[in-house]
């Protein structure tokens, strides 16, 4: 009975009323913009953004229950004299010289958030023991939670557009250093190209080979109508060996037989084979570092997602809290559940 008459007293008599104000948002992707930061094609970056999304719910939850918003609030709205006001019962009541730590656990116990999982809808709930009190504090809630979105959103804009466009210099920059080593590695080889070059006196040799194909053809033919120290026969075996010099001298130079020779064309075309292959790769990155820039320039310029109000803050018409009959009826069920424990301990023990 005595545990049952306290809580009648304090409940039905001393407990302060407390109003409880309820606003309810959801933080939405916007339509349309992962087609358009992906172009229209690339589903992972759909995932990504849903799971921006969902990140930016659970840190806007922390948030509303966090210290810096306790202090944003502190600054527009007398919290500590709303909550210490005499009129409020002594164990609902908030000491306002405590710190602030002690004040964000006192917080903590007057603002409930959650969240709908199926929906995505969050729901905010505040009590305070004036109804103006109450709605004004939601209100503010509100308002500190979309700046808080919308501060969300465009850092994630700006880090993006930074990042890329550091990277898209540093791919410029080895794209440029790639090109100036071929530049010179062309002035200390002589050559303007090595592949080219090398073509070229391939396609030599071959018109070579094919004149001195003609050539002993007719020398063939020639030496048999003709006597072997005949004029015609002379000329055309001397133009036959003119032929194989000239073939053997450009494939000397193309082979590189000779160690001491220090612009090989053969070595020359192997520097170039390995930056010319550097160089591709870098311009390949290059386009794609491009492409990733241009993406995130677009999702700068558009908003990806945005804090909307679905059910505002209310003044309410009657307090909600405590429920007193109902706490009431708690304690009186737990004490008789008490006592007829502590009866069948003690008689089991007599």
């Amino acid at each position: 009975m005595l545990p049952t008459l306290v809580g009648a007293v304090y409940f039905g008599l001393i407990a302060s009323d407390r109003y409880v104000t309820e606003a309810r948002f959801a933080i939405r992707q916007a339509i349309g913009a992962s087609e358009k930061s992906s172009g229209g094609s690339d589903t992972s970056s759909s995932d990504g953004a849903g799971q921006m999304v969902s990140q930016d719910r659970l840190i806007t939850r922390e948030y509303i229950l966090s210290r810096p918003m306790l202090e944003t609030l502190e600054a527009q709205l007398p919290l500590r004299a709303w909550f210490s006001n005499e009129n409020i019962d002594y164990f609902s009541r908030f000491d306002a010289e405590k710190p602030i730590e002690k004040f964000l656990r006192y917080w903590k116990r007057r603002v409930t958030v959650s969240s709908e999982p199926s929906s995505g809808i969050m729901s905010v709930s505040v009590e305070a023991f004036d109804r103006d009190q109450s709605l004004a504090i939601a209100q503010a809630v509100m308002k500190e939670a979309e700046r808080m979105v919308n501060d969300l959103t465009v850092k994630a804009r700006a880090d993006a557009v930074a990042e890329s466009t550091r990277e898209l210099a540093l791919a410029g920059e080895q794209m440029s250093k790639i090109r100036i080593a071929m530049r010179d590695l062309r002035n200390r080889q002589g050559v303007l190209d090595a592949q080219k070059a090398n073509d070229v006196n391939l396609k030599i040799i071959a018109e070579l080979r094919a004149s001195r194909i003609t050539l002993a053809s007719q020398l063939a033919i020639g030496q048999r109508d003709l006597g072997p120290e005949s004029r015609r026969i002379l000329d055309i075996k001397q133009q036959i060996k003119d032929l194989d010099d000239n073939i053997a001298r450009i494939e000397r130079q193309s082979a590189g037989s000779d160690p001491e020779q220090k612009q090989l064309l053969s070595d020359a075309l192997i520097r170039f084979e390995a930056l010319e292959n550097d160089r591709k790769n870098a311009e390949k990155y290059y386009q794609q570092v491009l492409m990733a820039s241009e993406r995130a320039r677009i999702i700068a310029a558009r908003q990806i997602e945005f804090f909307s109000p679905i059910v505002q803050p209310v003044r309410a018409e009657s307090a909600l809290e405590p429920r007193r009959m109902l706490m009431i009826s708690l304690i009186t069920l737990g004490s008789g559940i008490l006592f007829g424990a502590a009866m069948f301990a003690r008689k089991m023990m007599a």
